[in-house]
């Protein structure tokens, strides 16, 4: 199971979660997993500049990844030492980017510069703003794909309680009845389990394709 999997599976587990009749972004991904965009000095292989920065609780490798193919789909960049030396082509500007990516306790931080005062600081923000959306997108794809795997589990679950059910003609017996109710039961249970997932992995869907 990939890092960011088990990120979600933890957030399923301390979060409960319910089906809802429309779609909040709040809800399934707190502020707190991906910060505000903000301005900050950063070290760049010991050298501090002025940068354009956000923070999550997205896994470093994963956020390195992301970022690693965003380049390459914009330009090209090498790595210096912790330092990304990235040149892209963003709204017809031409941009010579410095980008850090460090992590500190359970936040990583991504800081981008352009090693002139942050001449070109709304493209920087534009940039990070395009990149906080990868970066939920990532974490939606994942959600979906862990209430996909939860679906058929249950799903699995519910069809072998179908097929092991006792047989009506044995319900004169007392121990058959009650494996009988308390199967019944379990399916209940299960169908409604079943039909909240199928409600969440909806709604997801649709915030993650409302993500432009």
């Amino acid at each position: 199971m990939s890092q960011i999997n088990i990120f979600i599976l933890l957030y399923l587990i301390i979060t409960p979660f319910l089906g809802i009749c429309q779609v909040n972004i709040d809800r399934v991904i707190p502020k707190n997993v991906i910060s505000e965009i903000k301005k900050s000095d950063a070290i760049f292989n010991d050298k501090s500049l002025e940068s354009i920065y956000f923070s999550t609780v997205i896994p470093k490798k994963i956020v390195t990844e992301e970022l690693e193919m965003l380049y390459e789909e914009l330009g090209n960049f090498e790595k210096e030492k912790k330092v990304y030396k990235a040149t892209i082509q963003s709204k017809g500007e031409l941009l010579s980017l410095l980008t850090v990516i460090s992590k500190d306790k359970k936040q990583t931080s991504i800081f981008i510069s352009d090693n002139k005062k942050l001449e070109n600081k709304s493209s920087i923000e534009n940039l990070q703003e395009t990149f906080q959306k990868i970066l939920k997108r990532r974490f939606l794809n994942d959600y979906i794909f862990m209430l996909e795997k939860s679906i058929k589990k249950i799903d699995r679950k519910q069809n072998k309680i179908i097929r092991n059910n006792p047989n009506n003609l044995m319900m004169n017996s007392g121990f058959f009845y009650k494996i009988y109710q308390n199967n019944e039961s379990k399916k209940v249970g299960l169908k409604s389990s079943l039909e909240t997932l199928y409600e969440e992995l909806e709604n997801i869907k649709i915030l993650y394709n409302s993500i432009k």
